[in-house]
């Protein structure tokens, strides 16, 4: 359950939201199972914040600072991430249906078991070192749209579909 005092900081805006996090550098968000649906919160720091089961369909996080955020869980369905710095955030069994991720940097996130479809927008994604294990709706060409490494884990239906493509170019 999300902590009261959070909850209603966020919902003064970014600016104030973010003027709040530099004056309590110590502080943990715990915005857990809030309701943020539509929000804009273009640029807000939202890094170590605990947003499990954070119900975030159609806001608009562009830009947004999610460093080491959990976001086990989440809703983001049709949310904009786009630009917004994901690294080592948590977002296991997240649903990510129709979620702009473009540009963003989920350098070494947890997404097992994550939910994506055909929609979800990966191009120049940063997934290197992302566990994307037992994640569900990802194709080959998003992947090849996106950023990865040899850390990079994708689900196992991927790696024969990936093989098979590379077979194809010969």
């Amino acid at each position: 359950m999300a902590n009261e005092e959070h909850l209603k900081q966020i919902k003064e805006g970014t600016e104030a939201w973010n003027l709040w996090r530099t004056q309590n550098p110590e502080t943990s968000p715990d915005l857990s199972g809030a309701d943020l649906r539509g929000a804009a919160l273009v640029k807000i720091n939202l890094n170590l914040a605990n947003l499990t089961e954070a119900k975030l369909q159609f806001a608009n996080l562009n830009g947004a600072e999610l460093e080491g955020a959990d976001l086990s869980k989440a809703k983001l369905q049709e949310t904009n991430l786009q630009s917004s710095n994901l690294k080592n955030a948590k977002l296991k069994q997240a649903s990510l249906l129709e979620t702009n991720l473009q540009y963003a940097d989920l350098a070494n996130a947890d997404l097992q078991e994550a939910r994506l479809n055909e929609d979800t927008l990966l191009m120049q994604t940063n997934l290197k070192g992302a566990d994307l294990t037992a994640a569900t709706g990802l194709s080959s060409a998003q992947v090849k749209s996106a950023l990865t490494d040899n850390k990079t884990r994708l689900p196992d239906y991927l790696g024969e579909e990936m093989d098979d493509d590379f077979l194809l170019q010969f």
